[in-house]
Formats: C-alpha cells, sequence, structure tokens
C-alpha cells in the first residue's frame, strides 16, 4: 500500500491549488471509454504533469499505474487531495436539482417536494454546499422537441429515428460526441421559472451554484461531468480547494442526475453518502437499478437521522484503503493493446 504521509513529507509544498492544477493538466491529456466513463492517462503523460509542478511521485504513480503505462487519473489525484489536505475529514452537502421543472413543471418527479424539508434541516450542519442545476440551452439535445425536429441528428447505429421518436425514448445522437440519449421535455431553460430553485428550498449563507448540461450537443446528468466525459463542471476543483474528503447527496433525481453525480464523487475518490428520506426518482425501476449500482461502486445510503453524528466524524485513517478500493469498479482501456480490464485493488 502507498505510504501517503511519507509522501507528504517529500512534497511539504504540496497544496490543494496545486492539486487543482494537476487535475486540470491531466484532464487536457486525458483519455475516456465513453462506455465506462473511466478516465487515463499514459504514466509518461502524468508523469511530465507532476514534473512540471514539481511534485515528486515516482512510488506514487507506482501505486496508481494499473498496466504498465496506463494510469487511473482519478485515484492519483483523490491521493494527491488527501496528501493536501492532511487526511483531515471535511464534509461537503450537493443538493442536485431541486428545481421547479422537477418538482412542479414539465419533468415532475413524484413526491419530488419532499425532499425539500429532508434538505432544509440537513443544511445547516455543512459548511461547505453545493446546489447543482440543469442550465439548458433551448436548443438542447435532451429536449425531444429538438430531436424530433431533426435540430439533432440521430446517428445510423440507433435504432430510432429523430423524426420517428416518442417522448421519454432512448435514442443514439450524433453529437458529438455519439452517445445514447433519452429523450425529456423541454425542461430547466436558461433563465425560466422552471430552471429556478424551489421556492421552499432554503438559501444557505455558504451555498454555491454549479450549473450543468449548458452544451447544446451534450447531456450532463452528473454534478461533475457531462454525459460523454468530454468537459467538466467547476465541482470538483471548488470540493478541492476546500479540502473537502466526503460528500452528503441528495436531491432529484435518483436514476439519472442524483446517482450520476454520487458515482462520480465515488470515482474521484470521495467518501460518498447517499440521503434516502432526501432523493427521489422517475421511475422504481430504473431508481432500484441505479441505487444497486451506486453501492456496488462504494456508495454508502444513510437516513437524515444519521448525519448530525457524521459530520463529525474525524477518523480519516480507511481514507487510502477507500480510495484504491474504488478503482476496481471502473475498467479502463490498455492504450496498447486496446483492451478493456479491470484493475485489481492494490
Amino acid at each position: 500500500m502507498f505510504d501517503l504521509p511519507a509522501f507528504r513529507s517529500e512534497n511539504p509544498s504540496l497544496t490543494l491549488t496545486l492539486v487543482s492544477k494537476c487535475f486540470d493538466d491531466l484532464c487536457s491529456h486525458s483519455q475516456t471509454d465513453n462506455q465506462t466513463t473511466s478516465m487515463y492517462v499514459a504514466r509518461s503523460v502524468a508523469q511530465d504533469v507532476l514534473n512540471k509542478h514539481g511534485v515528486r511521485a515516482e512510488k506514487l504513480l507506482d501505486a496508481c499505474t494499473v498496466n504498465g503505462d496506463v494510469l487511473y487519473s482519478p485515484t492519483l489525484v483523490a491521493l494527491l487531495q488527501a496528501a493536501a489536505s492532511g487526511e483531515k475529514k471535511v464534509f461537503a452537502l450537493i443538493i442536485v436539482d431541486v428545481q421547479n421543472d422537477f418538482i412542479t413543471g414539465s419533468l415532475a418527479v413524484s413526491e419530488g417536494e419532499m425532499v425539500v424539508p429532508v434538505i432544509n434541516k440537513m443544511g445547516p450542519h455543512f459548511t461547505h454546499i453545493y446546489k447543482t442545476a440543469d442550465w439548458h440551452p433551448t436548443d438542447h439535445i435532451s429536449f425531444h422537441s429538438n430531436v424530433k425536429k431533426c435540430i439533432h441528428a440521430t446517428s445510423a447505429r440507433s435504432n430510432v429515428k429523430g423524426a420517428d421518436s416518442e417522448m421519454f425514448q432512448t435514442v443514439i445522437v450524433c453529437g458529438p460526441p455519439e452517445l445514447k440519449q433519452t429523450l425529456w421535455p423541454d425542461h430547466c431553460i436558461q433563465g425560466s421559472f422552471g430552471a429556478e430553485f424551489h421556492k421552499d428550498l432554503k438559501t444557505f449563507p455558504n451555498e454555491v451554484r454549479v450549473n450543468k448540461g449548458m452544451k447544446t450537443t451534450v447531456d450532463s446528468y452528473s454534478g461533475f461531468w457531462d454525459n460523454g466525459d468530454t468537459s467538466h463542471t467547476p465541482l470538483y476543483n471548488m470540493l478541492l480547494s476546500n479540502g473537502v474528503t466526503d460528500v452528503v447527496v441528495c436531491g432529484i433525481a435518483t436514476d439519472f442526475c442524483v446517482g450520476f453525480t454520487a458515482l462520480d464523487a465515488a470515482r474521484h475518490g470521495f467518501r460518498t453518502v447517499v440521503v434516502n428520506e432526501a432523493i427521489r426518482g422517475v421511475m422504481p425501476d430504473t431508481s432500484a437499478g441505479m441505487v444497486a449500482r451506486c453501492k456496488a461502486a462504494g456508495v454508502e445510503f444513510v437516513s437524515s437521522a444519521s448525519i448530525p453524528d457524521l459530520v463529525k466524524e474525524k477518523d480519516v485513517s480507511g481514507a487510502v484503503d477507500r480510495i484504491f478500493k474504488v478503482k476496481k469498479h471502473f475498467t479502463v482501456v490498455d492504450i496498447n493493446a486496446n483492451q478493456q480490464y479491470t484493475p485489481p485493488v492494490n
């Protein structure tokens, strides 16, 4: 197992700001497997990035390399984050898409309003709060109205063509990137009432809004990445800059934006907790499937009553083990052999 304290002592100038810069550099060089949303870079590239920033990282790279010259970069950045923060446990609350259109509007989720009082009660327990929000342009690719009018082309591989499509069907859109896309009613259009947070959701003095889904040609379920992993929101860097180690996720909808936000949080090495009473899904079967998927990736599901005690936790002894454990849930691609494999747990 990688010796994080020893690494920290070798890199006394390592800061969260520096980790954020390393993350951006790695993203600029990263390759992505759209099927598994994994991110990886060649080891030599990662070495160059860290050298440029004065980070001594041979043993760290040894620990993170999963096959020759392929490096699972979110694990690397999570370890850098743990080193830079001194492994101090810091909690953040991520409130996902509690917007009018998902509660009373065009894409209303059953009992969506029930999450609001639970979130309002949890909020004061957190120093760091981030509210994600769909913020779509009128010609967004997720809108059935746009695909139906062929404003966005469907791929030759799509079983359903745009002109023949129905609401809530899944098609393959050309993008770029070419991806599967569920077709939704127009929702959360920039500047509209539907895109506003629900009126009963409290405004917390320490909250930060994180808009997503602003690119016309790709949807963004996660608060971290778009659906093709082609661009990221500021959320990860903001968590890094505040030394966050543990995130609590809540909001709408379980089977889409909440689930993918939780999966990405775990993918980036954060301990990730979802609050049962503070989430609602679009459909029961897909919500159950997403919960199972999240649990398999190491995401915890807890009751809201446990939050006051949870945020008082200080023990971080398992942080490094958790970061490495997360790796086994995502496949990466061997750059040379172009074959998928599952990285072992170090």
